[in-house]
């Protein structure tokens, strides 16, 4: 059942557009702070700044919208500060102010964050729904990196920021009409655990955290890999292809891609093949890092935008997922905050290391990538070594939902 189809429905029209404005950004601001005559190392560091917010804050606000019961004024709150974000972005080219800008947006986007939180509340936790929030978030990755790469052709670079500004500000006139329904949430919530046999429940009282460490781990040294590189794919891509048009295809049709993947995944996960899922998810990401380096010319790059998507819908599709159905609405939004944050905080911690490795090699994107393949086979050894699903609701969170 979904609770309310009218929120759910603004919530994916609102995440997409927030989607499309946000990879222009993620993929052009390298070179738009290139530009700028920014030196490499430096512009890798620059852009290490929203990961950095963005694993700082979201177990925060997933606590605070826990505490709180209300998801809404996070999401609104986060909303609008974006949007803020943009257009401070479009009026200054001053360095100082641009990380100014960048660590706000962060903080913004990981208070917008919520909307997942709030979605899988809203359709209780259906992996099919669920699949069609992410397969939104990728169609807006997908359109904003088409868009941003025609929009450079024909315009220049320049003007880029207030192209995501523009696209960027209706949202707040989507978000405003969202409705919470919290006290419906709870109670469907409360009846749900309440219809679960005792004796399909397991004793395990002691448990304090239901998801598996694991989890967290693999997605941080997955990300530490993969997250510093995307933001340099169009600069990558650009030794080699003619036009900005090119690039912001073969980005784009990794979110394309990522679209079917999504409502695929979506429909084929279980509690069986969850774990295999992750782990082939995090394997495809080592062989894409290495594909990225050895690839020359248009058709290796698709290849391995092809393996990438696969790669982000798999790993991405099943922790969902795992955390939504393992978790109720009085510690959902902390736990969907922590797997932020372990995604952002490996992020900004590869992010480092790569700037580092650039400093080391004369800027040289090549050398310094090999180093970023092993991360992801961390990753994989991990979830292979550690990660056991869980197969029903643990009496912990019966708990705490009957007694609010």
């Amino acid at each position: 059942m979904i609770i309310s189809r009218r929120s759910t429905i603004l919530i994916l029209i609102s995440v997409f557009i927030i989607n499309t404005a946000a990879i222009i950004v993620y993929t052009y601001a390298p070179k738009y702070l290139l530009d700028l005559g920014t030196e490499k190392p430096l512009m890798q560091l620059i852009i290490t700044i929203f990961p950095l917010t963005a694993f700082i804050f979201p177990p925060l606000y997933g606590y605070l919208s826990d505490k709180s019961q209300n998801r809404f004024v996070f999401i609104v709150f986060g909303t609008i500060g974006i949007n803020f974000s943009y257009f401070f972005l479009f009026l200054t080219q001053d360095l100082i102010l641009i990380v100014i800008v960048l660590f706000f947006f962060g903080f913004f986007m990981a208070s917008s964050n919520l909307f997942m939180t709030l979605f899988a509340e809203l359709v209780e936790d259906n992996k099919t729904l669920i699949s069609y929030f992410n397969a939104t978030i990728v169609a807006g990755w997908f359109v904003g990196a088409q868009s941003g790469g025609i929009f450079i052709d024909i315009y220049e670079i320049d003007k880029i920021m207030l192209f995501t500004f523009l696209i960027s500000l209706p949202t707040i006139v989507f978000v405003v009409f969202i409705r919470e329904n919290r006290s419906l949430i709870l109670e469907r919530y409360r009846n749900k655990v309440e219809s679960i046999p005792n004796d399909l429940i397991l004793n395990n009282t002691e448990e304090l955290n239901p998801i598996s460490q694991s989890v967290y781990y693999g997605l941080f040294f997955r990300n530490f890999s993969i997250k510093p590189l995307m933001p340099l794919l169009a600069i990558i891509m650009s030794f080699h292809l003619s036009s900005d048009t090119e690039v912001g295809f073969l980005i784009g049709v990794n979110f394309l891609l990522q679209i079917f993947q999504m409502l695929l995944i979506g429909k084929l996960i279980s509690n069986k093949n969850i774990k295999s899922f992750m782990i082939i998810g995090y394997l495809l990401s080592a062989i894409t890092v290495f594909g990225y380096i050895i690839s020359t010319n248009f058709w290796s790059y698709l290849f391995f935008q092809f393996l990438v998507s696969f790669s982000y819908s798999m790993h991405w599709a099943a922790t969902i997922t795992y955390i939504a159905q393992n978790t109720n609405p009085k510690n959902k939004g902390r736990y969907i905050g922590y797997a932020n944050a372990s995604v952002f905080s490996g992020s900004f911690a590869g992010g480092i290391l790569f700037s580092l490795l650039l400093l080391s090699f004369n800027s040289d994107y090549y050398i310094a990538m090999y180093f970023m393949i092993i991360f992801p086979l961390i990753s994989t050894f991990i979830i292979f070594v550690k990660f056991k699903p869980s197969k029903i609701i643990t009496k912990n969170s019966k708990k705490d939902i009957i007694s609010d």
